[in-house]
């Protein structure tokens, strides 16, 4: 298969535990014998490399501003260069009669690129939530927060799996978010051995029900 793997964070960039998580998910990828491109916004050091097999490329955002002056408007101006970079990855394949398999984004700052890239290229969609707003925001929404969690909330609708570390993690997605969305969401506890290949299994389900709805 292959997999666009969009994210906030990446090795060396490291705010919290997604960086590590996604690097260790890409490299076990590639050594099962898929083929990996990481997307991920770096305004320190942009640039493509390839890391043992794994495509990465960093994007830095085009309007320079702290992302603290507004977190919403910087993710949303940095998902305009980060789609633009996808895009580039995208017609790179088709020009050698391949194509990306599907997308799998991780948290909401990339849940915008990831849909127009979606609906765009009509790639299949799954979104990992390592963490929601509610909890972020100890439940103060602001203005900000509230905009944020309609984005998540749009994330979980346009995505054909979601998956959630722990099912207490599921259990809030699905009390902040509706429990309609229940069937859709897959718990892969990444520890230890194994949570790759149950990361991988969702992947090949999500594609062979993305191939059968094209055939019909």
């Amino acid at each position: 298969m292959r997999i666009l793997i969009l994210t906030w964070e990446y090795p060396p960039k490291r705010l919290g535990n997604v960086s590590d998580h996604v690097c260790t998910l890409a490299h076990e990828l590639v050594k099962r014998k898929h083929e990996v491109e990481v997307m991920v916004l770096d305004d320190s050091r942009p640039g493509f490399e390839d890391v043992y097999g794994v495509h990465v490329h960093r994007v830095a955002n085009p309007v320079k501003t702290h992302p603290m002056a507004s977190v919403l408007t910087y993710a949303m101006t940095a998902s305009v260069q980060m789609e633009a970079e996808a895009s580039n990855i995208v017609y790179f394949y088709k020009r050698h009669q391949k194509s990306i398999d599907l997308i799998h984004a991780h948290e909401w700052l990339t849940i915008s690129p990831a849909i127009s890239l979606k609906h765009a290229f009509n790639i299949p969609l799954i979104l990992t939530l390592h963490s929601i707003e509610g909890h972020r925001s100890h439940d103060r929404f602001s203005p900000l927060s509230i905009a944020i969690k309609e984005i998540e909330d749009t994330g979980i609708w346009e995505s054909n799996r979601v998956i959630t570390n722990t099912e207490w993690m599921k259990n809030e997605v699905l009390m902040y978010y509706g429990d309609g969305h229940r069937k859709k969401i897959d718990v892969v506890w990444p520890v230890g051995e194994g949570w790759v290949d149950e990361v991988l299994s969702v992947y090949q389900r999500v594609a062979k029900e993305s191939l059968a709805r094209s055939v019909i």
